[in-house]
């Protein structure tokens, strides 16, 4: 078998049951899109996904990352690219030459950060998935839109997992540090807080060089100031919390932006009607597309 995943440099926490749930979406269909907010551990539960299956993958397990591509013409390249198919001659077309060459093998496919590019990512998928023994899971900030596509939202970090998340997280940053009784308190709180967000809690827990538990939790009225940026390797979308928001605005139309200024007016839930009582401009159906680019729920 042919794998291409590429190794993780931290553990995998917890996600067990996520990671089980996953697995058998993935089992009733050929396309599961992981949708969800920057930083809530897409990649890496897809990552964990396709080595825990990758047994059933005789012919092939390949991760196509697209989060590098600067527009969606170039999303053939890298899919042929990866698997490892060549150019053809004059007169093909790599979808051709991937079709041929995918036709008969039964193999997994990850295609990776497809939002900035997701109608081109959405094509090449459903191209792709002409060859009848194929599985892709996808990653993605909103749904592709293929036929027999289904898309599961990745859930928050239980209180337990990102509880041990934050402590894992933490002794990279300080190996001494430990998880004292009177410190539980305030990891849990610094959690809850960043709404079980992974990328959001391992930027918190770097703080534990200058700050115990509690300081961190006393600090964290400002999500953005209070964490510090992510490894000088991250991709620029996950080097900041703010940087991850800002990657899932630019994405938006110029009407989506401003329903989601005009919704920030709400300081705690709200429902459609309150949405559209403050928003008269508004409509369910432009509504309805930001949580679809898992920016509100």
């Amino acid at each position: 078998m042919s794998s291409k995943l590429p190794a993780p440099l931290t553990r995998f926490v917890g996600r067990e049951a996520e990671l089980a749930e996953a697995a058998a979406l993935l089992a009733e269909g050929r396309l599961l899109t992981l949708t969800g907010p920057g930083g809530a551990g897409k990649t890496r539960l897809a990552l964990r996904l396709a080595s825990a299956v990758a047994e059933h993958f005789p012919d092939g397990v390949w991760f196509v990352d697209l989060s590098s591509l600067s527009g969606g013409e170039f999303v053939w390249d890298q899919v042929a690219m990866t698997i490892g198919v060549r150019q053809p001659g004059p007169g093909r077309t790599l979808a051709e030459a991937l079709g041929r060459y995918l036709a008969s093998r039964r193999a997994l496919v990850v295609i990776d950060n497809c939002e900035h590019v997701v109608e081109a990512a959405a094509e090449v998928t459903a191209r792709l998935l002409a060859a009848p023994a194929l599985i892709v899971v996808a990653t993605s900030r909103e749904p592709l839109g293929v036929d027999g596509e289904v898309t599961w939202a990745v859930p928050p970090l239980s209180d337990a997992d990102a509880i041990d998340l934050f402590s894992d997280r933490a002794r990279l940053a300080l190996p001494q540090f430990r998880l004292r009784a009177e410190d539980a308190d305030a990891v849990r709180s610094i959690c809850r807080r960043l709404d079980g967000l992974p990328l959001a809690i391992e930027l918190a827990a770097a703080r534990i060089r200058a700050l115990a538990p509690a300081g961190i939790a006393a600090h964290l009225k400002d999500h953005f100031r209070v964490l510090p940026s992510g490894p000088r390797t991250a991709p620029g979308r996950q080097a900041t919390l703010r940087a991850s928001f800002e990657w899932s605005y630019e994405l938006l139309s110029t009407a989506e932006r401003a329903l989601l200024r005009q919704l920030a007016v709400f300081a705690g839930g709200f429902d459609v009607e309150a949405a559209l009582a403050v928003c008269p401009a508004a409509s369910v159906e432009l509504l309805a597309t930001l949580p679809d680019r898992s920016l509100i729920i």
